[in-house]
């Protein structure tokens, strides 16, 4: 039993959680450097890299976005997500 719940939770360390948004464009009351904060509907506190993901990133556009998952028993609701992969779902 405690291989399965350690598998399990190696799992979702690995693969992360997926959230699919409308991308609609850039928050720029926040600012961090070599980071990207995004506004999206619906509203979700992701921010991202400014790698090759985020250039090709258009606004309107939807897309999922795999973040790491978190754990525990209170998570906040409005955490940052720190976006891992964008994937374009459709425009």
């Amino acid at each position: 039993m405690l291989t399965l719940v350690a598998g399990l939770i190696l799992w979702f360390a690995t693969v992360g959680s997926t959230d699919r948004v409308i991308y609609r464009g850039v928050d720029q009351a926040w600012s961090e450097p070599g980071r990207v904060h995004l506004k999206t509907e619906p509203s979700g506190h992701y921010a991202i890299e400014r790698n090759a993901d985020f250039a090709a990133m258009k606004v309107g556009c939807v897309y999922d976005l795999n973040y790491e998952a978190e754990f525990g028993r209170r998570q906040r609701e409005n955490r940052q997500k720190t976006v891992r992969r964008a994937t374009l779902v459709g425009c």
